[in-house]
């Protein structure tokens, strides 16, 4: 019954995503051949989770203003997109007018600047807290993070690297992650593990101060 509910609410969506000026509940129940209550209890949902949104009142209707529903950034973004393509001409592109030292800079620098960028987040709090965050960070951006303790000593370790193929080909891409982790922990970090070098995860030693 979930993956059916499922099923039928992604539909609703795809039918959003094609209808740039939104669709009533009852353009939407037709479309789908479903109950406008039906309609409804799907909508609600999917502006809890804020995948849908309320749009302008259609008063060209002839009678009552129908409202309509449209899909947020966050729902548009629910829809697959396939970058690595571009990412990967961009990057060789790159390689070919670059030295290898200044690729592995512009990468750090990238790193280092995105850190910077969440720097507020990371203010007034402890090495433990800064851990915790930091996790959480990875998490939002598509990493599968975790903390993880070996001797007392912490390590992230992430078990989905969000550029995997891109790394084999561009390894430099590596330090990206590290100049971001050590930046907001504000703290040398020794990577201990490489999925690129085919270990089964990436994982970073925090350097620790004793």
């Amino acid at each position: 019954m979930n993956e059916q509910r499922e099923s039928r609410q992604h539909q609703l969506m795809a039918l959003l995503l094609d209808s740039k000026s939104g669709l009533s509940v009852d353009e939407i129940a037709d479309h789908l051949q479903i109950s406008r209550t039906a309609v409804n209890q799907h909508l609600a949902t999917l502006e809890k989770q804020h995948l849908i949104q309320e749009s302008d009142l259609n008063t060209n209707t002839g009678g009552r203003p129908a409202r309509k529903y449209v899909l947020t950034t966050l729902g548009v973004n629910r829809f697959p997109k396939q970058y690595s393509w571009f990412c990967n001409l961009l990057l060789s592109e790159l390689a070919e007018e670059m030295t290898a030292e200044a690729m592995e800079a512009l990468m750090w620098k990238m790193g280092v600047k995105l850190a910077k960028s969440l720097s507020l987040k990371f203010a007034d709090k402890d090495s433990a807290q800064r851990l915790q965050l930091l996790v959480e960070i990875m998490q939002d951006l598509g990493y599968r993070a975790d903390l993880e303790y070996q001797d007392n000593q912490p390590y992230i370790k992430a078990t989905n690297c969000v550029y995997h193929d891109l790394a084999q080909q561009h390894p430099a891409l590596c330090l990206f992650d590290k100049a971001l982790i050590s930046t907001l922990l504000s703290s040398p970090i020794l990577q201990t593990a490489c999925m690129v070098k085919n270990d089964c995860a990436c994982a970073f030693r925090v350097m620790t101060k004793n």
